[in-house]
């Protein structure tokens, strides 16, 4: 088959492989270089690099809805679109043009948390298990009609970033197999029940915000969702500060203090914050405009210790 991937990120750079084993790659669209770094120099998205090694042409427009790319897209004579994080919302004329459909891989187990973080989601409201479902693309976003689906369990230990590793080397297999389907005529097409739907809509960055209200458990899940993006950060002293690792306290009464102050730092070097439910254990942050270290670390150069706070609770 003739395809044109759509997608922008690293996690999508192993499926330009998976279609090139058995189809023609005519053409990969991704988002226009941005300017990154404190330089602000240009750089390209990570499928640009992976597809100019492949030989692949590279498409990059601002809006890809414009009537002049959808009739540049059309003079590929594509089979098949396979969207994989690409970054923009597409039109129904845009999607009406490949011979066979349109497709996207999708990080749940839709219809639950359908939108553009949905391992983020996934991780902060403490799941167990997500999965990865291959989709045909419908107008309403992540609504379309189920080619495919496998679970993942979550791991205790998961964050957003090894999470998307264990989702990218399942939907790669997935997407194969789809592909494969989708040649030979056989793919089903297995209505969503629009009432199971959830959502896993885009963070930004006040998402990573702590509220010390809330339960410990929550927290810890916040702190593995937001990762590099957008981080799990609270205020001290005026000036943020990133969580980087944490756990939850064992063996600490629920009602150890007020949410968000010092209550204890253990002989292993750990500093027990209380919350809402129970306590939270902070092993390594990062300041802001710092280095990450360990929690004690940073206590001793912003000279706080038990009884000081590390923010309110209710900011969220």
């Amino acid at each position: 088959m003739r395809v044109v991937f759509f997608g922008t990120p690293e996690c999508a750079v192993p499926y330009l492989d998976t279609i090139r084993q058995e189809h023609l790659l005519v053409a990969v669209v991704t988002q226009p270089d941005r300017p990154k770094g404190r330089g602000r120099i240009l750089a390209a998205p990570s499928v640009k690099h992976r597809a100019e090694e492949l030989v692949v042409p590279v498409l990059q427009p601002q809006k890809a809805n414009e009537p002049e790319f959808i009739a540049e897209l059309a003079t590929l004579n594509a089979d098949l679109f396979v969207v994989v994080a690409y970054g923009q919302i597409l039109s129904r004329k845009l999607l009406e043009l490949p011979k066979i459909a349109a497709v996207n891989v999708h990080y749940s187990l839709l219809p639950k948390l359908r939108g553009a973080a949905p391992v983020q989601h996934a991780l902060m409201q403490g799941l167990t298990e997500t999965g990865v479902t291959v989709q045909h693309i419908a107008q309403e976003v992540d609504a379309g009609d189920i080619i495919l689906q496998q679970a993942v369990s979550i791991e205790p230990e998961d964050d957003s970033q090894s999470l998307t590793v264990r989702l990218t080397e399942v939907g790669i297999e997935l997407l194969a197999e789809a592909l494969g389907l989708l040649a030979r005529g056989e793919a089903p097409r297995v209505p969503q029940d629009d009432a199971q739907a959830t959502y896993g809509p885009l963070l930004t960055k006040a998402s990573g915000e702590i509220d010390w209200g809330r339960p410990a458990a929550d927290i810890v899940n916040l702190v593995r969702a937001c990762g590099e993006w957008p981080g799990a950060w609270c205020d001290v002293q005026g000036r943020r500060v990133k969580l980087i690792r944490t756990s939850l306290a064992e063996n600490v009464s629920v009602g150890a203090g007020e949410p968000g102050r010092i209550v204890e730092i253990d002989t292993d070097g750990d500093v027990l914050v209380a919350t809402g439910w129970g306590a939270l254990r902070l092993e390594l942050v990062q300041p802001e405009g710092k280095r990450a270290m360990p929690a004690t670390d940073y206590l001793r150069g912003a000279r706080l210790g038990v009884g000081d706070s590390l923010g309110k609770s209710g900011h969220i």
